[in-house]
């Protein structure tokens, strides 16, 4: 069986002795170390790192800065305009020929000088594009017909 634990069988010897007048002298020890040391001289990378942090904040500035006035006061868009003008008509044929499939969003990215509207792109009902055609007609047939 187990025995119990008893704490009075510990010997009883104190692990650790003071030194005679320990104490008496820790505050001189502890004024030779701290106040009469000689100044430990600083090196110069205790502040180096916080100069080169600055100058890289201040040329991030000024290349943002830059940027900023250069995109400002420079006009360097073309109108639309003036970049259709700069393509020859050379080159569209070329590139009707080369897409022969093209699609809607093409044509409505496309910008001509005298666009040709259709009905695809109107908001018109049947009835009234058919109303129109007919009163056309009636008109056409009305100026060809001769009267008598």
């Amino acid at each position: 069986m187990k025995e119990e634990f008893n704490i009075n069988r510990l010997p009883k010897h104190p692990g650790y002795q003071v030194p005679e007048g320990y104490f008496d002298k820790l505050p001189l020890r502890i004024m030779k170390k701290t106040a009469y040391a000689a100044p430990v001289a600083e090196p110069l990378k205790a502040w180096f790192w916080q100069l080169k942090t600055a100058l890289a904040g201040l040329g991030m500035a000024m290349v943002f800065t830059a940027a900023f006035l250069i995109t400002q006061y420079t006009d360097q868009t073309l109108s639309t305009q003036e970049a259709m003008a700069q393509v020859s008509q050379k080159d569209i044929y070329q590139y009707l020929l080369n897409n022969v499939e093209l699609e809607t969003s093409d044509l409505a990215e496309a910008t001509t000088v005298n666009p040709v509207q259709t009905l695809e792109f109107y908001d018109v009902r049947t009835e009234d594009v058919s109303e129109v055609v007919t009163q056309e007609l009636l008109e056409e047939q009305m100026t060809t017909t001769p009267t008598k």
